[in-house]
């Protein structure tokens, strides 16, 4: 299960309808998995560090879906969250390879 929903990826993608939908999902689920092996734990809507959970899993889809991520300075962003966002899991990483399979 994802904790960023296919609805807030087709807003930040500009895409309608549901043509895409199993495509972004997939996406979805690459990017989680992506952050929880470079070390980020899989953050919930109400944890403090969410918004930038949200917005590393929503420039990964993006790299991934339209190619936007590639110039330098937004990869260099990403890295500064995920980042971030590894420090704030803390942890064993062990445990988030578990939360990766589950």
């Amino acid at each position: 299960m994802t904790s960023v929903t296919v609805e807030d990826l087709k807003e930040y993608l500009y895409v309608d309808g549901d043509h895409q939908n199993t495509t972004i999902e997939s996406l979805i689920k690459g990017a989680e998995s992506e952050l929880a092996l470079s070390g980020v734990k899989r953050f919930k809507e109400e944890d403090e560090a969410y918004p930038l959970y949200k917005l590393a899993v929503q420039i990964l889809v993006a790299r991934h879906f339209e190619d936007r991520a590639s110039t330098e300075k937004t990869n260099v962003n990403l890295d500064y969250i995920v980042s971030k966002l590894a420090i704030a899991s803390g942890g064993d990483p062990n445990e988030r390879l578990q939360q990766v399979k589950e």
